[in-house]
């Protein structure tokens, strides 16, 4: 398997909140995004990352509380009213690299 394939080939399997270890188990439960980069990330890191098309899943009380953004060249999870959300051991602001 070429180097960097197995990042390509994994699967949701839990909530993106490390906080957080609800498994995935139904498209119908919770939220997935799918992050595409801008054309300016995508010319910048085109070099380094030939693809930055990322898949998270939170899970619905996560889900209530956070969302997944692109910042940079990596994927964050933002609390969408600034504070610590309900699983409470994640910052407002965290790296889901």
């Amino acid at each position: 398997m070429p180097a960097g394939r197995e990042q390509e080939d994994a699967i949701v399997s839990k909530c993106a909140n490390p906080a957080c270890s609800q498994a995935f188990r139904y498209l119908r439960q919770g939220k997935i995004f799918h992050l595409s980069p801008t054309p300016a990330m995508q010319a910048s890191t085109r070099a380094v990352k030939p693809s930055l098309h990322e898949r998270f899943w939170l899970c619905d009380e996560c889900a209530k509380e956070m969302t997944v953004v692109w910042s940079g060249g990596e994927a964050k999870l933002v609390h969408l009213d600034g504070q610590s959300g309900a699983k409470g051991s994640s910052p407002p602001t965290s790296s889901l690299a």
